[in-house]
This record gives C-alpha cells, structure tokens and sequence, in this order.
C-alpha cells in the first residue's frame, strides 16, 4: 500500500494549499487587529467599564489559542513537506511503519500511525499529575496556602457544600 508518486504530490499540493491558508489567515487576522485597535484604542483605561475590559481580555485570549493552534498545525504541515522532501512521507516516526492513505487523506500532516499516535496522548495523559486531571481540592494539599472557595466559604460560612451528618459545625 506504498503511495504513488502521483499520490505524494497531491499530498503535498494539500499541505501547500493549507500552508497558505494559514499564512493568509494569520496576515488578515493581523491586519484587522492593528485596524481595530487604532479604532477603538484609548491612550488610558480609566474610562473603560471593567466589564468591557474583561470582555477584550477574553476574546484577545481566545485569539492567542487560535493563533497558537495555527502556529502548531503549520510547523506539523512544515514537518510533512520536509518528510516528502526527504522521502519519508506516509511513515511513522515512532515505528516505521507505513500510515493508512485513509488517515493521510483526513490529516496530511500525521507523522504517526492511528496506533502510534494513541500511544503518544496515552503516555502524555499518563504524565500528567493528579492536580492536573483534575480541579478537585480534596485530600492533602502539600501548600496549605493554596485554598478553594468553597473552603474559605466553609470555614466563614456561605458554603455551597452540603453539610455531612458528621460535620459538627452543623449539628445543633
């Protein structure tokens, strides 16, 4: 099931044509926040509400996570054209083996096999810490410094944990 030489340059004619979507999109996206921000921007925030502060710090964060995951996905369509360039296109990096036409035609960017790249997450997902899985709080903390809400609620009052019946701040 080796790739035609046919089939490696209408891989690389996609990457090109998404490359340069990329690129396109990143140039307008800049040009049109440079216009906006000459627009609307004010030498000082003091007359902005906070809530329209906060409003233009979460669409700037939503656009640092656009640019961020475009940036990502063009260095892996730069990897791929190298890989055809150097002839190792449709080979897993991890294990040499050949990757399905099917994967390569719904990602021409994968350097790995399903299999492989399944892999990959698993031992990531495998590396991250409880605290990282998770925004739970219970158990031992190894900073007592570090609190949640909820426990300076419970410890002052207003908690939005419901009451044990071994709780005895609750019991009368």
């Amino acid at each position: 099931m080796t790739l035609s030489n046919q089939e490696i340059q209408g891989f690389k004619k996609t990457l090109i044509m998404q490359k340069k979507e990329i690129l396109e999109n990143g140039e307008a996206e800049h040009n049109e926040n440079n216009g906006l921000s000459e627009e609307t921007g004010d030498l000082t925030s003091y007359d902005n509400h906070f809530a329209d502060l906060a409003t233009e710090l979460d669409e700037r964060e939503k656009d640092i996570t656009i640019e961020d995951a475009a940036r990502e996905r063009l260095e892996l369509i730069n990897t791929a054209l190298d890989r055809i360039r150097e002839g190792k296109y449709g080979i897993c990096v991890d294990t040499g083996e050949e990757i399905d036409r099917e994967r390569l035609e719904a990602i021409p960017y994968a350097i790995r096999t399903k299999e492989a790249q399944d892999r990959l997450e698993d031992r990531k997902e495998g590396n991250r810490t409880e605290t990282e899985a998770s925004f739970a709080t219970g158990g031992e903390r190894e900073d007592d410094r570090i609190r949640t809400v909820d426990d300076l609620q419970e410890e002052h009052g207003n908690s939005t944990r419901i009451p044990s019946s071994e709780d005895e701040r609750f019991d009368d």
